[in-house]
This record gives C-alpha cells, sequence and structure tokens, in this order.
C-alpha cells in the first residue's frame, strides 16, 4: 500500500490532470451552453497547477513508478514545464478566434486537457505501454479537435484524414512493439536496451530491427518527418485555425521528446541501424519543407511545410545522437514553438471583413492598417528564417554546431542551403506586408483586441527579441535535462 501511494505521488501531476479534466466535463454539462468561459479559465487554472506541482515536487534523483513504467528525471520535467507553457498559450490565443463561433464551447479546452494528460504521459513513459496510452490519449483528443467544427466541410474531412492516418501510424508503433517484445520478452526501455546491447555485440536480429523501424515510423509519423508528412498540409488548412496553432505548437514538440528517448534508452545499442534512418528522414524534411512552402499561396499550407522542414532541423541532433545533439534539439524545440505561439497568436488576431486570414496576399496593406501586428510578425519570420540576432539563429546554430562537433557535415550542409531557400518564403511574407498595396475591393487588415491573446504575442515577441542577451538560462536547463539520456 505504501508503494502504491508513493507511485501515485510522483505522478501527481497527471493525476490533477485526469482528475480536474473529468471534473471540468461536470461544469461543462451543467452549464450547458454558457459554461465556456468558465471551463476555460479552470483549464488554464489546472494546467498551471500540474506544471507548477511537477518541480514542487522535483528532486535530484531519478523517480521511477509503477514498476520502472513511468520515469520521472530532468528532460520529463522540462518537457511538461514546456507542454504546459505551450497549451496554455495556445488557448490563449485561440480565445479571439472561438468567440461567437460554434467552437465556443467548453468541449474545446477539455479536449486540450485530455491530450495534454497524454504528452504528460508520453514524455515520462518508460515502457512501450505506457508510452502507448499517451500517444493514443492524445491523438484521439486532436483527431475530434481537427473536426471540431461541425459546420466546415473542410475540418470534418481534415478530422477524417488525420484519424484515418493516424490509426495506420498507431498500428505500426504497435506492430513494431509486438515484434519488440517478442524478441526480448519486455516491454520496458531499461530491460529492452540490455537485451538489444547484448544481441547488437555480435549482429542484430532482424526482427529486433524490424520492430525499431515501425515504432520510428509511427513516431516520425506524428511530427510530420518526410516521408510520413503527407497528412500535414491538409489538416493544417482544413481544421480551424486555433486548432492548427495548438497542433504546430505542443504535440511535436512531446513527440520529439519522445523520439529522443527511445533513440537513446530503447534503441540506444542500435544506433548503427536508426541513425541512416533518422538522417535521411532530416535531410528529406528539411528538402521537401523547404522547396514545397515556395510555391503556396494558402498561410496554413505554407506553416505546415514550414513545420516539417523545421522538425527537419531538430531531426539532425536526434539523428547524430550525441548529448550535445539532444541538447540542440531541445533549445531549438522551446525557441520553435515560442516563435510559433507568436505567429499564430497575430495570424488569429488579424480579421479581414470579419473572417480571419487564410492566403497571403490577405496581409496585403498590413504594415499602414496594423504596423504593430505587422512589425511583430515580421520579427518572427525573420527568427524563423534563421538570421542574427534573434533566437532563431542561435536555435539552428546550436543544431548545425553539434552536426559538425560529430563529423555529420552533410546534415550541417544541408540544414544551411535549405534554410536560405526556406528565407524566401519567409521574407515573401514580409514583402507582402511592407511592399505590396491592399486590393482596394477588398476592406482593410484589422485586428480584434483580445488581452490574453496580445500577451501571449507580446511575451512571445520578447523571448524571440532578448533571447541573445540571456542564452545561458536555456542552454543550461537543456543541457541539464538530456544528461541523463546517455550513459
Amino acid at each position: 500500500m505504501n508503494t502504491l501511494f508513493a507511485d501515485m505521488a510522483v505522478m501527481a501531476p497527471e493525476i490533477i490532470l485526469a482528475v480536474g479534466t473529468m471534473a471540468l466535463m461536470i461544469v461543462g454539462a451543467y452549464g450547458r451552453g454558457g459554461a465556456f468561459k468558465a471551463v476555460t479559465t479552470l483549464s488554464v487554472l489546472l494546467w498551471a497547477a500540474a506544471g507548477a506541482y511537477v518541480w514542487i515536487s522535483a528532486s535530484d534523483e531519478i523517480v521511477r513508478a509503477f514498476n520502472d513504467s513511468i520515469i520521472i528525471d530532468n528532460l520529463a520535467r522540462v518537457a511538461k514545464t514546456l507542454i504546459t507553457i505551450g497549451s496554455i498559450a495556445a488557448l490563449l490565443i485561440a480565445l479571439a478566434d472561438l468567440k461567437g463561433t460554434i467552437m465556443a464551447r467548453f468541449e474545446y479546452p477539455v479536449l486540450m486537457s485530455f491530450a495534454t494528460l497524454g504528452m504528460y504521459l508520453m514524455v515520462s513513459a518508460n515502457d512501450f505501454l505506457m508510452l502507448y496510452v499517451g500517444l493514443e490519449l492524445s491523438s484521439l483528443a486532436l483527431y475530434v479537435m481537427a473536426a471540431f467544427n461541425r459546420n466546415s466541410t473542410a475540418s470534418s474531412e481534415a478530422g477524417l484524414k488525420y484519424f484515418v492516418l493516424g490509426a495506420i501510424s498507431s498500428g505500426l508503433i504497435l506492430f513494431g512493439i509486438s515484434l519488440i517484445y517478442g524478441f526480448t520478452g519486455s516491454l520496458q526501455f531499461d530491460l529492452i536496451s540490455a537485451a538489444a546491447g547484448a544481441a547488437s555485440a555480435t549482429q542484430t536480429p532482424i526482427i529486433l530491427t524490424f520492430g525499431m523501424v515501425m515504432v520510428l515510423a509511427g513516431m516520425t509519423f506524428k511530427i510530420a518527418a518526410v516521408p510520413f508528412h503527407m497528412w500535414t498540409p491538409d489538416v493544417y488548412e482544413g481544421a480551424p485555425t486555433s486548432v492548427t496553432a495548438f497542433f504546430a505548437i505542443v504535440p511535436k514538440l512531446a513527440a520529439i521528446v519522445l523520439l529522443a528517448r527511445l533513440v537513446s534508452v530503447p534503441f540506444g545499442g542500435l544506433q548503427g541501424d536508426w541513425q541512416p534512418i533518422l538522417s535521411f528522414m532530416a535531410i528529406a524534411s528539411m528538402i521537401v519543407g523547404g522547396f514545397a512552402a515556395i510555391v503556396q499561396t494558402s498561410l496554413k499550407r505554407l506553416l505546415a511545410y514550414s513545420s516539417i522542414s523545421n522538425i527537419g532541423y531538430a531531426l539532425i541532433g536526434v539523428a547524430i545522437g550525441t548529448q550535445a545533439g539532444l541538447a540542440s534539439v531541445l533549445v531549438y524545440m522551446t525557441i520553435y514553438m515560442v516563435a510559433t505561439i507568436g505567429v499564430f497568436g497575430i495570424i488569429l488576431l488579424l480579421r479581414r471583413d470579419g473572417f480571419g486570414v487564410s492566403k497571403i496576399e490577405d496581409l496585403r496593406g498590413l504594415s499602414r492598417t496594423c504596423p504593430g501586428m505587422a512589425y511583430g510578425l515580421a520579427a518572427l519570420m525573420f527568427s524563423y528564417s534563421g538570421i542574427p540576432p534573434l533566437a532563431g539563429f542561435f536555435a539552428k546554430l546550436a543544431v548545425f554546431q553539434s552536426a559538425v562537433a560529430a563529423e555529420a557535415y552533410i546534415l550541417a550542409v544541408v540544414g544551411v542551403v535549405t534554410s536560405v531557400v526556406a528565407a524566401w518564403y519567409y521574407i515573401n511574407i514580409i514583402r507582402v506586408m511592407f511592399f505590396e498595396t491592399g486590393d482596394e475591393a477588398l476592406p482593410n487588415v484589422t485586428y480584434s483586441v483580445s488581452v490574453p491573446g496580445l500577451i501571449a504575442v507580446t511575451a512571445s515577441l520578447g523571448f524571440i527579441g532578448l533571447f541573445i542577451l540571456f542564452p545561458g538560462p536555456l542552454n543550461d536547463i537543456a543541457v541539464m535535462a538530456t544528461t541523463s539520456l546517455l550513459p
């Protein structure tokens, strides 16, 4: 009994989220149609409480619970903190877009809360059973969110595509897990690592390699890495913009952290097998994401391909498999998450004729009608491009430096070249805002006043602009968080 209570204390943040989310469902059900505001406020408080408890209960030691199926180390704590911040910011910037629409329902923050709980479990998973539970809990909530606007055919189509393709990726992961279990007799990461290390000392059995490839294929679908990226542009474009923002801000960070744990612990002894696969995916993602975005006219499709290329940069650090590489991934994904909060926050605030902007040409004349928004979005585009002295430059620099240090010169060169390509379509958005005149037949672009959204955007811009003055803390946190991954 004492062990049970000790394990439950370790998982207190997840329990807080689970119990609190179910309570929010009751509040929403009793409040009927008028519970959206109350449930939204309570959701923010609930996520903040869970995120705070992560550090209130922190210790210097690595803690395990429930027969080692859960691990709480610095990486899990940092990842949960980032997930909490991202979820809160995604909800705050969505309020302006949801207000007065059919989507302003209490189920929206409740689904976000379930997704957040799933991501908490993902980053703390130390066996494949817990990994799968967290992954599916998060994914099921995201499928529903993609189709949340039931009056929109595009939203319903996006939800259906995401569900069907997501089910395939989940099947791949489950098939891979079954093969790994069949060979090692265990689902726990540490025991699989020992078995894989012993097997690779002679020759890695094909069944173990095949199982690992299946798991990695399913996981790279979740982060939209090439060649498993096909769902991203359609889902980003069809889903409501506020939902797209959540997709772009939080789930990919959680999946990247989980992927880093997988290649470091259970598959750590199989580096020779997974390294070429992830290196190819990194190169392909940077190239496809960079060049495909050039021809896009839809703002959300452009950001979808942008996310694919950014995942390619993050995969560089995962693929090289060094401690410096993994730390650079955490730095990169943190800066990318914060910048994405700002980009989608501004997009969600902008209005033309009462509707949100959806095409790049909708931004014409923005520098004259909303100069503050235009300059803010320009700064974020420069950061995405990796132009100093903004934070995006240091994110890419960290990844490229780790690649050079590991002598992965091809990854570094491709990353630099595709960064130049990506700079074109980011700067093109700035050109449209500042140097193209608006269409006289259309009303000017305006912005809705949403205090929570403006606060989130301002915080994002402050971080991106001032990071050059205080880069040390984030770098130190990333090193501290990833130290325990490698022996």
